[in-house]
């Protein structure tokens, strides 16, 4: 069976980047949409398309994870000048700073347990990959190879 691509009906999101995920359900898709005020925010909307809903109101954000149980995403956003990785729950529609570095922590994504979140940061001079706790704590850099490593993504079968 041969699927044919469709384009997904956004509404007024027509500016959206590469920033975009499916929910561990299957039923959301969340996306980075550019408004060309604030900048990058985060939408959830259901996955035949349809209209926008505004997770993250402040910009710049974006967009980069599902936990596995599907209530809570973690992204990338820029607050006070530096960029960080952040978690919001969507029962509580608060937003939590996970990470408290100069520089660019960036990419984060849920492990298949949702215990740890992996993520790039240039912390340590170049682009390298870490993890911490889902509640930001004992982080780790996990590579130094001499090359820059970006946004890490844990197998859905934990392998």
């Amino acid at each position: 069976m041969i699927k044919k691509k469709e384009k997904i009906n956004t509404g007024f999101a027509q500016d959206c980047n590469n920033d975009h995920g499916i929910s561990p359900d299957g039923k959301m898709l969340a996306i980075s949409n550019n408004d060309s005020i604030i900048g990058s925010r985060i939408y959830t909307l259901p996955i035949e398309g349809g209209l926008p809903n505004l997770i993250i109101k402040a910009g710049s954000s974006y967009w980069y994870g599902w936990s596995p149980d599907g209530e809570s995403l973690v992204y990338c956003a820029e607050r006070g000048g530096n960029y960080d990785i952040y978690r919001i729950n969507f029962a509580s529609g608060e937003e939590h700073r996970l990470t408290y570095t100069e520089g660019l922590d960036d990419g984060p994504d849920y492990s298949f347990s949702g215990r740890q979140i992996y993520f790039n940061s240039v912390r340590t001079g170049s682009m390298q990959i870490w993890r911490m706790d889902a509640d930001g704590s004992n982080q780790e850099q996990l590579s130094n190879d001499g090359f820059n490593d970006w946004f890490p993504h844990p197998s859905p079968d934990s392998k």
